[in-house]
């Protein structure tokens, strides 16, 4: 059943990108940053230790940088709802939202984040799944000066090296 009138401006609204003005986005990154992947989300909640805290925000943007994630909506400016390092990732995963959509939850020391995506932005997600790891090494290489920085491919956790099963979820990540 395709959808009309009320419920299809609705789900426009939901699923269209907020614009992100490139002048402010550019201030925000600096030099030493740039946008590795923007996608729309449906959803970000943030789960910090405080409850009180806590917040969901709709109709924002993700983005991957090479230095973090940022969830921006833009309005009169561009506000960052949420800005985190990618250094101070503890623990990632990626999967689906019972029929929501696409799902990302990311793991802080402080933190969790829960980021749904729309299935339209399937491909976008898939590009994610692949790039968000790679970021990750790549951060913690710079900032450690180690050649080699490993995550489970199976829960997402950073390991030692020289690890042959994940600290974690106990699956095995090496042969």
């Amino acid at each position: 059943m395709a959808e009309t009138g009320i419920w299809k401006r609705l789900s426009d609204f939901f699923v269209s990108s907020p614009a992100v003005n490139s002048r402010e986005l550019e201030e925000l990154l600096g030099e030493d940053d740039s946008v590795m992947l923007e996608i729309p989300t449906l959803s970000s909640t943030y789960k910090p230790r405080t409850w009180i805290d806590r917040n969901t925000f709709f109709r924002s943007v993700f983005m991957l940088t090479r230095k973090r994630v940022l969830i921006l909506k833009s309005g009169s400016g561009l506000n960052v709802l949420r800005d985190i390092e990618l250094d101070a990732v503890v623990r990632h995963r990626f999967g689906s939202a019972r029929g929501k959509g696409l799902r990302l939850e990311i793991k802080t020391v402080d933190a969790e984040d829960a980021i749904v995506f729309h299935r339209q932005y399937e491909k976008r997600f898939e590009e994610l799944v692949e790039k968000f790891p790679e970021a990750l090494s790549r951060r913690l290489e710079s900032q450690t000066g180690s050649g080699e920085t490993l995550f489970c491919m199976h829960c997402g956790t950073k390991i030692p090296p020289q690890s042959v099963f994940c600290s974690s979820c106990g699956k095995k990540v090496r042969v």
